[in-house]
């Protein structure tokens, strides 16, 4: 937002407008009636508002006036700066014996001419205000956070602790209670009539228990039904069971729900049921049935088509002995399919080989195939040869069995082998052997799923239940230092000196050993040297050539 302003303007400086929050003036426009027997004329100034215009009931402020006074420096007055900055506060906070304050200045920039207004006195070109005028030492109330309500031990022992608000007829009146301290800034507590008392904050207060709610469950359900007849070879004892269902839980310290929802009992014991079985034979071949013959009538014969084939069925005892069909149909369950539906080939139909056996699958959800051939005449037939009519290959997918095992949760510390699992006769090697670190193994559990990801029986994947891992604690490193060093030669040729010997550090301490020995790592000695000078003459010698 933009907009221009007029402002005075004379020799000695601008008479502005109050600069309102966000005000940014841009420049400023040429001279307009400047006359300078009135002291000045009009320029514009522009300026910017930064941000958006709100309603006025959202600024907390007092609305700043449209129009303030101002005083138009006339020639020959006094001229005066504008006011300094405001210094830095005397104090940080204000106390008995002192506070802050802080000044600010102007300086006169021209003595005034003949019959000019004078310059203000020496004590109008400083100001003096107050700052920090907060107290350094601060007292307050500290409270905590409200405990959980209580039932009261005797209503109307504590008049401030009744409930007085409209409450349910189930709920109890109680109390809440939290701690209240005095506090000194930057100290910690302090006792308690150091903080103004009208301030203090409540330590106890009225509250209502909610109304305790029952745990509710149905009755029983009827048993369900045993056998009655005879049970089957091999089977176990049948149980039947009986259940019922929570309606609705406990809360607020009601009843809680019974552990028992469900239970269980034996059937009483029944006698084996005989054991009879349906034997099926071998399918006749493909039997042809003329449409005449399914639709009723009569009609010319038919080579081809749609056919039958049969196959016998038997009824057998636990000897294998044949035995009459209503033993097999009241023990065994229905009678296996005599009847299926086949094809006669005719001389145009195409010709394959059987299919062959599916190949082996690869995994679960893989692939498996299956082939035929053209045998015959078939196989010089364009219309045969066609494989989207007639597929040669046939593929499904393999069946998942395969049950998998997923890691479940975090793996377990690290465990060191168990010494008491050495033998007896070894005991005591063991445990003079036993260390808190090397290798071990640490664990985690495993969840066994099926291929649609449901959780299944855990024995279908691991019989432990776990996998494990080997892992390894660090064992403790002490302190190495070097071996000493041999002695150096003594410091002085002749007389008194020193000689010193030494040693490093070769591995620092690691994972709790032993630490360094806290000793000079230098070692000297005094040692005492004499000079002594040894003349030798040199003899020149021929060098053989």
């Amino acid at each position: 937002m933009k907009a221009w302003r007029g402002a005075w303007w004379s020799p000695r400086g601008p008479c502005l407008p109050a600069r309102l929050p966000g005000m940014e003036y841009i420049s400023l426009s040429p001279w307009r009636g400047f006359d300078d027997s009135k002291g000045g004329g009009i320029r514009l100034w522009k300026w910017r508002v930064s941000g958006k215009r709100v309603p006025e009931e959202l600024c907390a402020d007092e609305q700043l006036p449209a129009e303030v006074p101002c005083e138009v420096a006339c020639a020959g007055d006094c001229v005066v700066s504008a006011w300094s900055s405001w210094s830095l506060c005397s104090h940080s906070c204000a106390s008995k014996t002192a506070e802050g304050k802080q000044s600010r200045t102007r300086t006169i920039l021209a003595l005034p001419g003949e019959g000019g207004k004078p310059c203000p006195a020496a004590t109008a070109l400083q100001e003096w205000r107050s700052c920090n005028d907060h107290p350094c030492i601060v007292f307050y109330w500290e409270a905590t956070a409200w405990e959980p309500c209580v039932e009261e031990p005797s209503p109307g022992t504590n008049g401030t602790s009744q409930w007085n608000g409209t409450a349910p007829s189930c709920s109890t009146p109680g109390t809440q209670t939290r701690t209240v301290t005095c506090m000194k800034m930057n100290v910690g507590p302090v006792i308690p009539k150091r903080c103004p008392d009208s301030a203090r904050p409540d330590s106890v207060r009225p509250c209502l228990l909610p109304c305790k709610t029952d745990c509710r469950v149905t009755p029983f359900s009827e048993w369900i039904a045993c056998p009655t007849t005879c049970l089957p070879v091999n089977s176990t004892i049948p149980t039947q069971s009986r259940y019922r269902t929570i309606i609705q839980r406990s809360a607020n310290g009601g009843q809680e729900c019974p552990d028992t929802l469900y239970e269980e009992r034996d059937c009483e014991a029944l006698p084996v049921c005989p054991s009879y079985r349906w034997r099926t034979h071998k399918w006749h071949p493909c039997t042809l049935v003329p449409d005449a013959v399914r639709q009723g009538i009569t009609g010319p014969g038919e080579a081809c088509g749609k056919g039958l084939e049969v196959r016998g069925v038997s009824c057998v005892g636990e000897d294998e002995d044949p035995a009459a069909m209503g033993e097999c149909l009241r023990w065994a369950g229905a009678m296996p399919q005599r009847f299926r539906p086949c094809w006669v080939p005719c001389k145009d139909d195409c010709a394959f080989s059987a299919w062959s056996k599916f190949s082996e699958c690869s995994g679960c959800g893989g692939l498996r195939s299956r082939k035929r051939s053209l045998t015959g005449r078939s196989r010089k037939r364009p219309r045969c040869q066609r494989e989207d009519l007639y597929p040669l290959v046939e593929t499904e997918e393999c069946p998942c069995d395969t049950f998998l095992s997923q890691p479940y949760g975090n793996w377990s510390s690290c465990i060191l082998p168990d010494a008491s699992a050495v033998s007896s006769r070894h005991s005591w090697q063991a445990r003079r052997d036993t260390r808190e670190c090397g290798q071990g193994l640490r664990f985690r559990a495993v969840a066994c799923v099926d291929q649609g990801g449901h959780l299944v029986s855990l024995d279908l994947c691991s019989e432990s239940g776990f996998v494990e891992e080997v892992c390894h604690i660090p064992c403790p490193l002490d302190c190495k230092l070097s071996d000493w060093s041999p002695w150096s030669p003594c410091s002085a040729t002749c007389g008194s000196g020193l000689k010193v010997r030494s040693r490093w550090l070769r591995e620092k301490p690691f994972n709790g050993g032993r630490p360094c020995p806290k000793l000079d790592l230098k070692n000297q000695v005094r040692c005492a040297a004499l000079h002594r000078t040894t003349t030798r003459h040199a003899t020149p010698r021929k060098l053989d050539r």
